[in-house]
């Protein structure tokens, strides 16, 4: 796991040491430029495998330039592919397989790739530069075209080091953070600096540059086989993803909530370690504490477990979070992300998570209420948005007059955005008029695309996990030089689980059947029973305390007011309506401190 960065025309050693410097937290272990008159890459090496100088990034060979980000699970398999077709190697790293694949297979090196990356590839007698991203999204890469050449970095503030790029505030995406809890793709809260999306190639050559798909995830043919069958397979395709996930040449942990997936990829790692696996996990008093459930499979598993507590001055923090994050993310598990990241780093370079386990199996209240509550009656219009937070008897009635009076579709956009309704009412009138599009419909788009009940993990998969999911653990594990893995997330294994009948995978209102029928083998019985804490902190509750009088001296300032996007006195009255007990607002009134901290930390 790295950090890289690099750029196409005017460039020079300075500008791609400061790159590298910027990325340190990234990869501490070494750092690396290489440059010629056309381009420039820089490399920040947290080493993983091959801790020799021949892994040692940038990487060159026969005119061509590597810079990447990630682990390649099947290099071995690749190695041997390459050597009996006259390749040699210096070293045992997957960045070589990388490097000597690209001489033999060109850009389509990319499709024969399984894990997690970001590449930079510069080919001196093509004068083209390759960028790619993994399947799914697990590893950043960032970038941005001027007149003059391209720009790019793992991380945005790689990016603005180089004096081509201005910073400058892209600023209806403050209306589309609001919406769905992070900026979504291709754009980024900076103008000018794009996402390259999953599963996608950039390709420079002549001054121009196009960017292609390389893999999707779509529908296919149901799998056959009976229950029994199914699950024996699920449980072996399960064992050789984690398996394939613990090749390195460091000590490997993993992160462990005390929930099926974490619990489960932690189990049959357990297995197949020689020494006692690692674990690691973090609870708050008052809210999202699992540390009961994590320490009984750590008993059952016999891992060495740490479990850490963690408290209201964790939010004190926030600037340094947001530091790390770059843009605007309303997820608050961001802070345990960090802590638990933070805990882990003292111990290991490397951890498995359970993260994928959700999408595919339909493990999110949204997914699963959208396919589970009937509609029975014709459409109730809703007018305002207070229904939707009115706490009590009434608004759960409200709520559940919605629910039944419209299509599953409405039931999951509900849950997953922020109404319109509700963000307009906050906007002072010159920036609302601004806005030019609504933010929801990328999410409407994305269900239109699939016509069965498995377009919401279709949406899911598309959206949330990396715009929400994966980018809030990359930061947070990074800041800290601690490389995620995740197993469950090996494509191979998600296009199969994909193809499994819906019964199998949501049944009688629940989600991850078949999963669960597999986890049955490695946990305790407790562990399987019905419930979802969640990795998340008591927010609604902070705010009714003292984090409240900060988040008030947040509104009432004059930097707040002088942004002139949001009416002050309507946030406020947000703030005193939460705090009443008469709505429920901790959600909404965290994404605007969050916003706003971001505010001061990137743009004042």
């Amino acid at each position: 796991m790295c950090g890289l960065a690099g750029y196409v025309g005017q460039g020079d050693a300075s500008v791609l040491k400061a790159m590298a410097k910027l990325l340190h937290h990234r990869g501490p272990d070494a750092s690396g430029v290489w440059f010629d008159d056309m381009a420039g890459l820089a490399h920040a090496r947290l080493s993983i495998q091959d801790l020799s100088g021949t892994g040692a990034q940038p990487m060159s060979t026969k005119g061509v330039h590597l810079s990447f980000n990630g682990e390649i699970y099947n290099a071995p398999e690749l190695r041997e592919i390459l050597i009996q077709a006259g390749h040699s190697f210096r070293g045992h790293s997957d960045t070589e397989v990388i490097l000597q694949g690209y001489l033999q297979w060109g850009k389509a090196v990319v499709e024969r790739l399984s894990g997690m990356f970001s590449i930079a590839l510069w080919d001196e007698s093509q004068q083209c530069m390759l960028l790619a991203r993994d399947r799914v999204g697990i590893k950043p890469l960032f970038y941005a075209v001027d007149d003059k050449g391209l720009v790019f970095g793992s991380e945005i503030k790689a990016i603005f080091t180089h004096e081509n790029i201005t910073k400058s505030l892209n600023a209806p995406m403050i209306d589309a953070y609001l919406a769905l809890g992070y900026v979504p793709r291709p754009e980024t809260i900076f103008e000018g600096v794009c996402v390259l999306p999953p599963a996608h190639l950039l390709i420079w050559k002549n001054g121009d540059y196009q960017i292609e798909i390389y893999w999707s995830l779509s529908a296919v043919e149901t799998l056959q086989g009976n229950e029994q069958d199914l699950t024996d397979e699920l449980d072996i395709r399960l064992n050789d993803a984690v398996a394939s996930h613990l090749l390195a040449d460091v000590d490997i942990g993993a992160f462990l909530s005390g929930g099926v997936d974490s619990s489960l990829v932690c189990a049959i790692a357990a297995k197949k370690m020689d020494v006692p696996l690692k674990t690691f996990t973090i609870g708050f008093d008052g809210g999202g504490d699992e540390r009961s459930w994590a320490k009984m499979v750590a008993e059952h598993i016999g891992s060495e477990h740490v479990a850490h507590v963690a408290g209201l001055d964790l939010v004190e923090k926030l600037p340094l979070f947001l530091q790390h994050l770059e843009q605007p993310l309303f997820d608050n598990s961001i802070l345990p992300t960090y802590l638990v990241s933070q805990v882990a780093s003292e111990k290991v370079k490397v951890v498995l998570a359970g993260d994928g386990g959700d999408e595919p199996f339909f493990g999110y209240d949204w997914t699963r209420r959208a396919l589970s509550l009937p509609r029975l009656l014709p459409k109730i219009h809703f007018s305002g948005w207070e229904w939707a937070y009115r706490t009590g008897k009434t608004g759960l009635a409200q709520r559940g007059l919605f629910d039944v009076s419209h299509d599953a579709d409405a039931r999951y956009l509900r849950r997953m955005t922020v109404s319109q309704a509700f963000r307009h009412v906050l906007y002072h009138d010159h920036y609302r008029a601004s806005l030019a599009s609504e933010p929801i419909d990328i999410l409407y788009e994305s269900l239109c695309q699939h016509q069965d009940e498995s377009r919401f993990c279709y949406t899911d998969l598309a959206y949330y996990l990396p715009e929400d999911v994966l980018f809030k653990v990359d930061r947070m594990s990074m800041a800290h030089g601690l490389e995620v893995r995740v197993p469950l997330l090996d494509h191979k294994l998600l296009e199969w689980e994909m193809a499994l009948p819906l019964g199998l995978r949501f049944k009688d209102g629940r989600g991850k059947y078949l999963l669960r029928k597999v986890a049955a083998r490695y946990l305790p019985a407790e562990i399987l029973k019905p419930r979802k804490q969640g990795f998340t902190i008591p927010i609604g509750a902070w705010l009714r305390g003292d984090l409240g009088k900060w988040a008030e001296s947040l509104f009432v300032s004059d930097r707040f007011k002088q942004r002139g996007i949001f009416k002050p006195k309507r946030v406020l009255q947000l703030l005193r309506l939460h705090q009443s007990g008469t709505l429920e607002l901790g959600h909404r009134l965290w994404s605007l401190i969050v916003l706003e901290m971001w505010f001061r930390e990137w743009m004042d």
